[in-house]
């Protein structure tokens, strides 16, 4: 269905929303899909910066599922570096200075961090990618030496992000005969309606349209249909295994 078709099918059923509410409602409906299935996967590029430790990331991943630099896949750090890079915009630290940008090491030994504190380059709350490097007694601070450094390699989108994230937001300039549009285009065209059935139901809760049956029915159908994208999404990427008959 097109973002027309499912915008009329809504309003059908909730003719007081206004243009914003209707997205608002798919789009809540997309995200709770998102985060019950796992059906949304995307790749995010990064540029690595030498002596950066920490980059931000959307604050719609759910999940990472693995991370490459330089093409090349790094595992994650289990636990964190007992030093850490002074990256904080807020709270700040005015006594304190960030480490020095460390040397390119022959070893390579990469890792990834994740971190859902206050983002590093601004004061709104975003997630983090901490991209470290190994090296023995790298960085010796307030009587502490640790074997992990900041990135060493400036690069342009050398880093990249598989992740499970949530839907894609509509914006003004949508072409609403388009099915390829917002949250549409991140989950298949066969599952729109589990969409709709979502926001039709979270519709049925607002006070100036509440029926409690019609929320249960819509819900049901909701739940129903995000069931259906779980055996899909394990159907299409799942590796399966072979069952041993008897003749």
């Amino acid at each position: 269905m097109t973002k027309l078709q499912i915008k009329e099918l809504l309003g059908q059923h909730h003719p007081h929303l206004s243009s914003t509410l209707s997205d608002m409602y798919l789009e809540l409906s997309a995200d709770t899909i998102a985060q019950e299935t796992d059906i949304i996967s995307k790749t995010l590029l990064i540029s690595s910066v030498a002596g950066t430790r920490w980059y931000d990331l959307d604050a719609g991943i759910i999940e990472i599922d693995k991370v490459y630099f330089n093409d090349v896949k790094i595992p994650k750090l289990i636990g964190d570096a007992i030093i850490d890079d002074d990256e904080f915009v807020v709270p700040e630290d005015t006594s304190d200075t960030s480490l020095s940008t460390p040397s390119s090491n022959a070893s390579n030994k990469r890792y990834w961090s994740f971190s859902k504190y206050d983002s590093s380059s601004s004061t709104s709350k975003t997630y983090r990618l901490g991209i470290l490097e190994k090296v023995a007694n790298s960085v010796t601070k307030d009587g502490r030496t640790s074997d992990f450094q900041s990135c060493s390699i400036t690069g342009t989108n050398n880093i990249r992000v598989y992740a499970k994230t949530t839907g894609t937001k509509f914006t003004s300039s949508d072409d609403a005969t388009l099915s390829t549009v917002g949250p549409l285009k991140d989950i298949p065209e066969q599952f729109h309606e589990v969409i709709l059935n979502g926001a039709i139901a979270r519709g049925y809760k607002d006070p100036t349209n509440f029926r409690a049956d019609m929320f249960q029915f819509f819900n049901n159908e909701f739940k129903l249909g995000m069931k259906a994208i779980k055996k899909f999404s394990r159907t299409k990427t799942g590796t399966g295994f072979i069952r041993p008959q008897s003749f």
